[in-house]
């Protein structure tokens, strides 16, 4: 399996595992949050979500213009509460996911050796290094998802086994 063709499955199997998550995530607890200060389960999901279409824009070599991350940490608070119902976040990532993989798809192994801008002024990656981002970044929010789970008690794995 060449770089993107793994880079498209393990996106698919974090995002599943989010989708699993959020669909057993009680309607009363979808939007809870352990502190004032944290993120609800959707918004987690939100959060994600936005994250794979802002990486996706980097990777295009649009530079992604918040410049620090307590800025950045106020709009995506912002942005991720706009989301009210648990189809609109399952919506936003399905959607943010296809058109990742279709932009995995256009890539060439030229453009794997291209240079991209990385966030918050941290340098520069090459797109076949950076593109994975998006898997780490959704498979950590995944274990952010199943501690705020277990700190409202459910103590459910939800593996599916």
């Amino acid at each position: 399996m060449g770089p993107i063709e793994g880079t498209k499955a393990e996106l698919q199997r974090v995002t599943d595992r989010m989708l699993v998550l959020l669909d057993r995530t009680p309607d009363d607890r979808l939007f809870w949050k352990p502190s004032p200060t944290a993120r609800s389960i959707a918004e987690v999901v939100a959060h994600a979500s936005h994250a794979i279409g802002n990486i996706e824009q980097q990777l295009r070599g649009i530079p992604f213009a918040i410049p620090s991350t307590t800025e950045a940490n106020a709009f995506f608070a912002m942005h991720d509460a706009q989301f009210t119902t648990r189809a609109a976040v399952r919506d936003y990532l399905s959607d943010n996911t296809a058109r990742y993989v279709q932009y995995l798809d256009s890539l060439t192994p030229e453009d794997l050796e291209r240079s991209c801008i990385l966030p918050f002024g941290i340098g520069e990656a090459p797109v076949g290094y950076f593109m994975t981002m998006v898997g780490w970044h959704t498979m950590a929010h995944n274990a952010q998802i199943e501690y705020i789970q277990t700190m409202y008690g459910d103590s459910d794995w939800h593996l599916g086994f």
